[in-house]
């Protein structure tokens, strides 16, 4: 799991003993500064530079693809993984969140970002298992 780095105190998990979700690595809200500049980053899908659609029937390989395209938009945007607030992941089989989930504390590591999670029936490619979209808040 990536150390978090200095940046990493602007995104505070705020959670409430009332609210429990089994899920490890689960934030509740998430509180961010309200200064800094906002990134909304359209749904990614596993695509290489081509187009070509990567990983194909692997839920955490397509996990990972996103993922480092998202590493790539928020470097070239001038922030990392911590700078990132919420997330939403559209999956095509719910069977597929824990491999997906894994991924994504391996990404973000602790405190995690606001996310949900939602069962899809299909998305744009019918090779694309998943799709995530992301929220940040940069400096």
């Amino acid at each position: 799991m990536p150390e978090p780095s200095s940046s990493a105190a602007a995104r505070q998990p705020v959670d409430v003993s009332s609210y429990h979700v089994p899920v490890p690595g689960f934030a509740q809200a998430v509180l961010a500064p309200a200064a800094g500049r906002l990134l909304f980053v359209s749904g990614l899908t596993a695509r290489a530079a081509d187009g070509e659609v990567l990983a194909v029937g692997d839920p955490a390989g397509q996990a990972r693809v996103i993922l480092d395209a998202l590493r790539a938009i928020l470097t070239e945007a001038g922030a990392g993984p911590e700078a990132v607030v919420r997330t939403v992941t559209y999956l095509v089989d719910m069977r597929h969140h824990a491999a997906v989930h894994e991924q994504r504390l391996r990404f973000f590591g602790d405190p995690p970002p606001a996310s949900t999670t939602v069962e899809v029936t299909r998305l744009y490619d019918p090779s694309h298992l998943l799709e995530i979209e992301a929220t940040a808040v940069i400096p």
